[in-house]
């Protein structure tokens, strides 16, 4: 698997780890960090071992994925986990944009459960979206959003089970565990209990808001810094739940840069707006929430875009139905229709 992926996105991960190299080089700097590609490589050097003792098979598949693409391991780690990094050199980055959103059965075109996650990404980033199928020869089969491969933002297991990430910027990040590593992992996880004990293995380079949704409607939501982690409490499990890039719980508030995302509440308000209130949304309309138009010719929504400051055309949407075992993508605000992909 890890060797298919490595020779199909050669160049496309060689091209993506020198330029986030270059981006991370030159905002540790800025904070005053001595920082090389060398220095680098070897702080990353770290993230091996705690990422193999995690889960090995994963690893290997990175080990293959490096060899086929003739680049170092930690180059690969550097886009596995490179949010992280930005933490861990104490970077004066906003984090990675994305909106969370969980809609109960009540709420659904289908009555079922529903998760969502909207990636607004640096444009630059757009041509490594990969929609990745994982068929491993033990454990369930996965789908996942990522980076060419790597950096998994949301996914779906075969076991029925959904997670979605919010990137948060943290200050308490350390040598440990990469979070995209961990978002891996659970996909690979039998149970949502399973799932919950492999998300909070720490320490982390970087932190997270990690959302798991399980074909019942059983959604758990985690905050985690570097060292710390909080489970946000959710007496309303069928009630719409958002989450943008900010912390909520006062524990990880503390742990959080003050170099946050200026857009993060208008989003979380905008959308919350919309869900509050809505009832038998299909997939189309949850898009049209977003600024995502499939029609061809129209007037975009223009409410989101205005209030949070995103763009549509750099937005790409995963709407999540652990039930039905279905990944539905919309990439952008173009005309073209809606993806939808079944483990």
């Amino acid at each position: 698997m890890g060797a298919h992926i490595g020779q199909r996105f050669k160049p496309r991960l060689q091209v993506l780890s020198q330029y986030l190299m270059e981006q991370l080089t030159a905002s540790a700097r800025a904070v005053g960090a001595s920082i090389t590609p060398k220095s680098l490589r070897e702080a990353l050097r770290a993230s091996r071992e705690a990422s193999a003792a995690l889960e090995p098979s994963l690893w290997m598949e990175i080990e293959s994925m490096a060899q086929a693409a003739e680049l170092p391991e930690e180059d690969l780690l550097l886009i596995h986990g490179y949010g992280d990094m930005l933490s861990s050199y104490q970077c004066k980055v906003p984090p990675s944009r994305s909106t969370y959103l969980s809609l109960g059965a009540p709420h659904t075109d289908t009555g079922l459960p529903r998760m969502v996650l909207a990636w607004h990404l640096d444009p630059a980033l757009l041509p490594y979206i990969t929609l990745l199928r994982r068929i491993p020869s033990h454990g369930p089969a996965s789908l996942s959003l990522t980076l060419a491969g790597l950096h998994p933002v949301a996914g779906l297991s075969e076991a029925g089970l959904a997670v979605g990430a919010n990137e948060l910027r943290v200050t308490d990040g350390t040598s440990g565990q990469l979070m995209s590593h961990l978002i891996g992992s659970v996909l690979t996880a039998p149970t949502l209990d399973d799932a919950l004990t492999r998300m909070q293995i720490g320490p982390r380079h970087g932190g997270a808001a990690v959302h798991l949704l399980s074909t019942g409607g059983e959604r758990i939501t985690l905050e985690m810094s570097g060292q710390h982690q909080v489970r946000l409490l959710d007496p309303f499990q069928s009630s719409p739940r958002v989450h943008t890039n900010h912390a909520l719980h006062e524990e990880i508030v503390r742990w959080t840069s003050a170099v946050g995302d200026a857009t993060s509440k208008a989003r979380l308000e905008s959308i919350a707006s919309h869900a509050i209130d809505a009832t038998a949304c299909s997939p189309t309309t949850i898009a049209s929430w977003f600024g995502l138009d499939e029609r061809s010719g129209a007037e975009r929504p223009t409410r989101f875009t205005t209030q949070a400051g995103v763009s549509p055309d750099t937005t790409v949407l995963a709407i999540i139905d652990p039930a039905a075992k279905a990944l539905h993508l919309k990439r952008g605000a173009s005309s073209a229709p809606m993806e939808s992909v079944r483990l």
